[in-house]
């Protein structure tokens, strides 16, 4: 029997007529790119929502959105454990460590050899101390770790994309949304989540969901979403259904509506 989590990930999606699916996405999608939905015309800055900011306005106090992001073992420990994950899907790597110190030392090569691929997280890396990398490696080994043992990979099947974001931009609108999902498959989306449960956490799911909807040629019904905390294997799942469409429209107006609150409030 496979475990709780492969077997939220592989399980055949519930049935929904094609014709009620597609009312439901075009309905998100007319609210999102309607002309006054976000105030905006033409020559402005583009209005950017990620699931960061669903937390952050959903989740109440314990979700404020504190000091700007920097580059630290906690904030490094996702891209560079899911680059040993792919090193590992690969067989390019025998174990987490071994995966993850292969990484941290690439880092260095890039930055030191001038390579124009040496990215902000690279440049963080080589600038540390061999006590600070070898602790952003030592963080990032327990995240790899965690996902590399809690899901049956062979049953995801051979089409598996690791750790991409997508985004879904409407230029008419000047709307971006951008998904975030560590492991997708034909039929789910598995995000990685930390800190407490909270009660936003549906409609961040729901909001990984919607891009997908937005994104899908030829109006496919994405696979669901499934939220999984892995220090207590809790699982969070939702379904390619119209409610978690109009949940995450919903969260997304609701971003909206503080940001433009806190700016007026700051000008």
């Amino acid at each position: 029997m496979p475990d709780s989590l492969t077997a939220s990930l592989v399980a055949p999606a519930v049935p929904l007529e094609t014709a009620v699916w597609s009312a439901a996405v075009a309905t998100a999608q007319a609210a999102l790119t309607a002309p006054a939905a976000f105030g905006r015309s033409g020559g402005e800055v583009p209005f950017r929502v990620t699931e960061h900011d669903v937390r952050t306005t959903l989740g109440g106090p314990t979700a404020a959105a504190g000091a700007p992001f920097a580059w630290s073992a906690r904030t490094a420990r996702r891209a560079l454990g899911l680059a040993a994950v792919r090193a590992l899907l690969a067989g390019d790597a025998a174990t987490p460590v071994d995966a993850v110190r292969t990484r941290v030392a690439e880092s260095s090569r890039l930055v030191h050899g001038g390579s124009h691929r040496a990215a902000a997280l690279d440049h963080w890396l080589a600038a540390q101390s061999p006590a600070g990398r070898a602790g952003a490696g030592a963080a990032a080994v327990t995240w790899c770790t965690r996902l590399w043992t809690g899901v049956d990979w062979a049953a995801l099947g051979p089409r598996l994309v690791i750790g991409r974001d997508h985004w879904w931009d409407s230029h008419p609108a000047l709307l971006a949304l951008r998904g975030r999902a560590e492991v997708r498959t034909e039929l789910a989306h598995l995000v990685v989540l930390s800190g407490p449960r909270r009660a936003s956490v549906r409609a961040e799911l729901a909001f990984v969901l919607l891009v997908e909807a937005l994104r899908a040629r030829d109006g496919a019904r994405p696979g669901r979403v499934v939220g999984w905390w892995p220090e207590s294997g809790h699982l969070v799942r939702v379904e390619a259904e119209p409610a978690v469409l109009a949940l995450a429209t919903d969260a997304v107006e609701r971003v909206r509506t503080q940001e433009t609150s806190e700016a007026r409030a700051a000008a």
